[in-house]
């Protein structure tokens, strides 16, 4: 199989770059943190890679790089060697920091970009076993199971003499369609604007009138030129049937833009969602000038 070590061109990464907080300098420290790679397909491939620096095996995800959804994994294995946990390589490193142990590399590698007391390590299966623990022997670790596995993992640690460990409970009291604690932590990111955005937006601050002409027209933002934003930027919708011409519908393509991106950004103030002070999360609208949530559907900072 052919596969690269480190490369940002797979899914994965492609999928982090739609969120703000994940600059390239954030990227690829994580991905030289953990050893992110990508076959040929573009597929992420986290690396497990033990005490010792050698590769021991790799597993192989394919995502959505737009959503995130996981479809499908795979395993590649080098011959001989035991399997080991996900980050086991940095335990060296940091020797007096608490482990943080989930389910998957995906949620170790997302939550190491964000700053907590942690070094993050995975699993990587969902059948543990004492000698998969090994390593951890005379560490701090707290456990972040998935939602519904809460319990599991309690009865698995009691099996597991000299370790210290404390199994976390609050993926069991999130609320919403969570399964793991980077979800939670992801759903309170600002996404970046799309192309189709940016250039509305621009054209907008240009020309307050834009909007009263898509308006008009029915024009509707398709593509964007790097070189410049011109009128080829949107077109007129028209259907023709039985010979009959139907007159462009009537919605505000504008608006559909604007809906489209609340909607991504988990948006419930029209006029927060534009603001750099503020963000969504799972309980609304956290503003940044008044460091509280805002009351549902107002903006009511003032700003």
């Amino acid at each position: 199989m052919e596969v690269e070590i480190v490369s940002p061109n797979n899914t994965f990464i492609k999928y982090l770059c739609s969120f703000i907080w994940f600059n390239q300098e954030r990227l690829m420290a994580m991905m030289k943190r953990y050893f992110i790679g990508a076959t040929k397909q573009g597929e992420p491939i986290f690396w497990h890679i033990n005490a010792e620096h050698k590769i021991t095996n790799g597993h192989i995800v394919t995502m959505d790089g737009d959503t995130g959804k996981v479809y499908d994994e795979s395993w590649y294995y080098q011959d001989g060697r035991l399997m080991c946990l996900f980050g086991e390589h940095l335990l060296k490193d940091f020797p007096d920091k608490t482990v943080a142990l989930v389910k998957d590399e995906m949620t170790a590698a997302i939550m190491s970009c964000f700053p907590t007391p942690y070094i993050w390590l995975a699993t990587g299966k969902v059948m543990i076993t004492s000698t998969d623990l090994l390593p951890l022997e005379g560490k701090d670790v707290v456990v972040f199971p998935e939602k519904g596995e809460y319990g599991r993992w309690q009865e698995s640690v009691k099996a597991v003499t000299n370790l210290q460990f404390h199994v976390s409970d609050v993926m069991e009291r999130v609320e919403g369609d969570f399964y793991n604690i980077a979800q939670v932590v992801l759903c309170q990111q600002p996404l970046c604007s799309t192309e189709e955005e940016v250039a509305l937006m621009r054209l907008e601050d240009a020309n307050p009138n834009v909007t009263k002409l898509i308006e008009a027209l029915d024009l509707e933002v398709l593509s964007v030129s790097n070189e410049s934003i011109t009128s080829k930027s949107a077109i007129q919708k028209s259907e023709t049937a039985s010979g009959l011409s139907v007159q462009p519908k009537a919605d505000d393509a504008s608006q559909k833009i604007k809906l489209a991106q609340e909607k991504r950004w988990h948006g419930r103030n029209v006029e927060c969602h534009k603001c750099s002070l503020s963000h969504e999360g799972i309980s609304g609208t956290y503003c940044g000038m008044l460091k509280r949530y805002v009351e549902y559907g107002k903006g009511d900072c003032g700003r």
